[in-house]
């Protein structure tokens, strides 16, 4: 669960999922226009989310009391019957992409004799639609992904290209 704050007031503004079983947070980044949010975790992939203005967030609650008109809604009809778990009516990124973690183990931060943590899944914004995913370690690479719109209107992540940074094996 990504929870989205107003700086101005610390007003929450959203709630963003990016699935529904538990991961370690990598990355965070807003795109240069703050209407984007690029996120990468343990499970090897990035989700793009769509970010509310807060002034959007209370046009959008007056015009829709049960506040289920989201675009970004992954279950659709399911959000809006009553009594149906939360994660149903939860806001889903609306493209996600696989991206190469490397073969370095990851450690467990909780643990203090677990040893470094290589950094993974490093989010840089070239653009508004396009993002950069650096890895570390012995299969270093970073990683270009384009987000897009499809011919039913729907947007969607792709990579577009990669590259190994420190020369590999």
């Amino acid at each position: 669960m990504i929870r989205v704050y107003a700086t101005s007031n610390c007003a929450k503004i959203a709630e963003l999922r990016r699935g529904v079983d538990y991961a370690i947070i990598f990355d965070l980044a807003i795109s240069p226009s703050g209407q984007q949010l690029a996120v990468t975790s343990n499970k090897s992939t990035l989700h793009i989310f769509d970010v509310p203005h807060p002034s959007q967030e209370l046009r959008h609650r007056s015009a829709s009391p049960a506040g289920t008109e989201e675009p970004t809604q992954k279950w659709g009809f399911l959000s809006r019957i009553p009594g149906v778990p939360r994660l149903f009516s939860d806001t889903y990124s609306f493209a996600s992409a696989h991206f190469e973690m490397g073969e370095d183990a990851l450690l467990d931060p909780a643990s203090p004799d677990s040893g470094p943590i290589h950094p993974q899944g490093i989010i840089g914004w070239l653009g508004e639609e396009t993002v950069i995913v650096l890895g570390c370690g012995q299969d270093a690479r970073w990683e270009k992904f384009c987000i897009t719109e499809g011919e039913d209107g729907k947007r969607f992540c792709y990579r577009e290209g990669w590259k190994r940074y420190l020369g590999g094996h």
